[in-house]
């Protein structure tokens, strides 16, 4: 019996044996290996280059991205190519049986020092890697930003998506901050939508997100950063793209430009562009059903129409004094001006009888301008090239003024006159900063302070007509100051490992308000102090995926727009001001996401967060003076649960699809209209785009939009219905891709759509319902023009105000 089994275990032995050989043969080892990538002239390593692995085939099996310290770690295939690419170095490829007979591999790429002649490239760079605590989106790699504008563009980026009204939402939320090459700019920070559809997307590099802003930034924008790369590093000589487009019926002529130029010690970057707007009239009607012991029912019917005209200019000078020391300015500029024309006829009635009548001709003139401008000053040091010191200084000013002159006819049972309105508003800005930055070992180490010195005003008035002439209203006008100091500082850690990456730090921010009402002759005053954390979490494994953990505080502090105590009366039924005593809020964020990145990439995101005494915008109805007061008060609870993804797949060599997509379910408490309301919303968005590639030359587009009920814009009350849009586009290069012609039609099969918000508040339902053209056609001409050699140099520092909220 022994014998017998002795036997029988051989023989399986013998088989498992022979299995395990063949299946050896069948599947080679893959081994995984970690190496170093550097740049061959200066031997310092290349942060976040780029990895590549192909198959014996040659196809894309795996793209990475190495760290900080320019380690990385892969997966080897058998009988495989590695390809190691960075901006301004020349690719360079290995086989994989080269690699493995190198114990500590060390890549060195070199830089691209001819000039580029007419080179055509076909990129193995991903559309979205991520790092330790952002994703980034390369806008290069994306066909469409040859001929789409910016904001086109945002709603295919991880976490990103656009209302109905052409808002950009940072998971789901409308708090967040805009930064255009690491820097803050006036036209962001106050014309978000105008600037980001009116920006060419081909004139952006790249679009970063981060969803855990480090502590170097300033803790305001609650879902977080958005940093918008507008120009490329260049060498030695020139790069340039030039825009023009044109839209009809909505929109207008456009332009936009992006140039970056170097010479020894000497850099410039420029970037700009201008753009007219028409949108022509549509109708509008507002219906309000009040409850009580009085109910009544307003309704009012009109049409409206405006022109919008802005232009941009952005700027960047370098000097490099030795190979320690450089020096660079900014300068920035924008104006914009609208002018809209609104029609009303407005009725409100009990159950029997006509309470009042009257006919409105409003018109609205606005001018808006900023100017900012900074100094920046870098040392490093020859004994430890690790360690960094940066001194800045920025100048910022923003200007807005209008003029609404209404004018009343038809009038029953309604005693007005005609009035203006005006209403002025100036920013003024001093900030100061400094920042050091060493390696210790392993982990990287950062400091800073900062002091920003704000002033906000507000001049309104109002002039009424006396049956001769228009004369000042003293009830209606009122000068508000306020005068804001922020004083910060902030530590960082880093520890970046072969897979492992963990950032952790602190900022802590003292606010100084002192707020002047001149006309009533009072003053108030408050202060607060805040420590806030952020950490981050990150594993990026040998087969292109990765793990992201991120904990942070986010503080939102109200800007001029929701303090300014200016009352709107542009339309008589409904009041709209501001609120001086709105105070800061602050959120809990919480951050966990999974993605890969291979032949086809998956970005997948979920966030959770909470706030207390949240700044919430709100509608009350006033049964005394039967009007519609809305304003801002600190009267909420909310929190969200928000899901993200964001898949890219390589349906066939010449297909690519990427699909975008948010779910988010809001909780809100609120007694902003009295009783407390508790309020649940659900919210969903979703974008799909095919690009299809017929040869080198030859480019097609499709995409759909499905936008679900959502909340109103800043009203916590309201809900705005959904849509589904389409876009179909085409594209041709020319001349070795530097002239692309480019046309794509929005929504043809509809002309119109009605923007639908409806508002529910404790005595009162109001329905808002506004026609909008959904059919537009666009032009566009893209080309690109350089003559390069080697790279310009940047500060790694700078000033970074995004501690403001409008």
């Amino acid at each position: 019996m022994n014998l017998a089994i002795r036997r029988i275990t051989t023989q399986v032995l013998l088989s498992l044996i022979f299995l395990s050989h063949l299946q050896a043969q069948e599947q080679p080892v893959r081994k995984t290996i970690s190496g170093l990538i550097k740049d061959s002239l200066t031997k310092e390593p290349l942060a976040f280059a780029t990895i590549a692995v192909l198959t014996k085939a040659g196809t894309p099996d795996t793209v990475l991205s190495c760290n900080e310290q320019g380690l990385f770690t892969v997966t080897l295939p058998p009988n495989g190519r590695l390809t190691f690419t960075a901006t301004g170095y020349h690719p360079k490829t290995m086989t994989a049986n080269a690699l493995t007979f190198l114990p500590e591999p060390v890549i060195y790429l070199k830089a691209q020092l001819q000039e580029l002649k007419g080179v055509t490239v076909t990129s193995t760079k991903p559309l979205i890697r991520r790092e330790v605590d952002k994703l980034i989106y390369n806008m290069e790699a994306d066909p469409e930003s040859k001929f789409r504008s910016t904001l086109d563009i945002l709603k295919k980026v991880p976490f990103l998506s656009v209302t109905a009204q052409g808002g950009l939402l940072f998971k789901g939320n409308s708090s967040y901050r805009i930064l255009i090459n690491g820097k803050p700019s006036g036209m962001m920070d106050n014309n978000p939508s105008e600037v980001l559809k009116s920006l060419p997307a081909s004139t952006i590099q790249d679009i970063e997100v981060y969803t855990t802003p480090p502590s170097k930034y300033d803790a305001e924008g609650l879902a977080g950063v958005i940093n918008i790369i507008t120009t490329k590093k260049v060498g030695e000589g020139y790069k340039g793209t030039l825009n023009l487009n044109e839209s009809i019926p909505t929109g207008g002529p456009g332009a936009g430009f992006s140039f970056t130029a170097t010479h020894k010690k000497f850099g410039v970057e420029l970037y700009g562009g201008a753009n007219s707007t028409h949108n022509p009239a549509a109708q509008t009607s507002i219906s309000r059903t009040t409850t009580g012991d009085q109910p009544t029912q307003l309704a009012v019917s009109g049409s409206g129409k405006n022109n919008n005209n802005g232009r941009y200019l952005g700027s960047q000078f370098s000097y490099e004094i030795d190979s320690l020391q450089l020096v660079t300015a900014q300068l920035n500029a924008n104006g914009f001006y609208s002018k809209g024309q609104v029609s009303r006829f407005s009725m409100l009635q009990d159950a029997a009888t006509l309470l009042q009548q009257f006919r409105q001709q409003n018109t609205v003139r606005g001018k808006n301008n900023g100017f900012d401008g900074s100094l920046n000053y870098q040392l490093g040091f020859k004994k430890d090239k690790s360690k960094l010191l940066t001194a800045s200084y920025r100048f910022m000013q923003y200007q807005t003024g209008s003029r609404s002159e209404n004018g009343f006819t038809e009038l029953v049972h309604y005693d007005i006159a005609d009035f203006n309105q005006f209403n002025n508003t100036a920013i003024q800005e001093q900030t100061g900063q400094a920042d050091y930055i060493q390696t210790v070992k392993k982990i990287k180490l950062e400091a800073g302070i900062k002091a920003i010195f704000r002033q906000n005003q507000s001049n309104f008035h109002t002039l009424q007509y006396d049956g001769s002439t228009f004369i000042e209203d003293p009830a209606q006008q009122n000068v508000f100051t306020n005068n804001q100091t922020v004083l910060s500082a902030y530590n960082t850690y880093m520890l970046a490992l072969k897979q492992w990456s963990f950032k952790a730090g602190a900022r802590l921010e003292q606010t100084t308000n002192h707020i002047d009402f001149q006309s009533t002759r009072t003053q108030v005053q408050n202060h607060y102090l805040n420590l806030i954390p952020a950490v981050v979490i990150n594993r990026n494994n040998t087969n292109g995926s990765y793990i992201n953990l991120g904990y942070s505080q986010r503080l939102k502090r109200p800007g001029i727009n929701r303090l300014n105590p200016f009352v709107n009366r542009s339309n008589p039924d409904f009041e709209e001001t501001g609120n001086p005593h709105l105070k800061a809020t602050l959120l809990h964020n919480f951050d966990l996401g999974y993605g890969f990145n291979r032949k086809q990439s998956l970005n997948i995101g979920l966030n959770y967060a909470f706030a207390h005494n949240f700044d919430l915008r709100s509608s009350r109805y006033d049964p005394a003076t039967r009007i519609t007061y809305i304003t801002y008060s600190n009267s909420g609870d909310i929190a969200a649960l928000v899901l993200h993804m964001n898949l890219n797949l390589t349906v066939t060599k010449a297909l690519k699809t990427v699909i975008n997509g948010n779910l988010a379910h809001f909780w809100i408490e609120t007694d902003a209209d009295g009783p407390l309301q508790k309020l649940t919303r659900f919210l969903y968005s979703a974008s799909m785009n095919h690009t299809y590639t017929f040869s080198k030359d030859w480019t097609v587009t499709a995409s759909a939009d499905f936008i679900g009920k959502n909340i109103a814009p800043a009203q916590v009350q309201g809900t705005v219905n959904g849509f589904i849009a389409t876009s179909f586009g085409v594209s041709r290069n020319l001349w070795s891709n530097k002239l692309a012609l480019s046309a794509y039609v929005n929504n043809p099969f509809t002309r119109y759509r009605n923007n639908r918000t409806e508002i529910s508040g404790f005595n009162f339902v109001q329905t808002d319902i506004t026609e909008e053209y959904f059919r537009k056609a666009c032009i566009s001409i893209n080309y690109k023009f350089g003559k390069l050699k080697q790279d310009i140099k940047r500060n790694k520092r700078g000033i970074n105000n995004n501690d403001v909220a409008n």
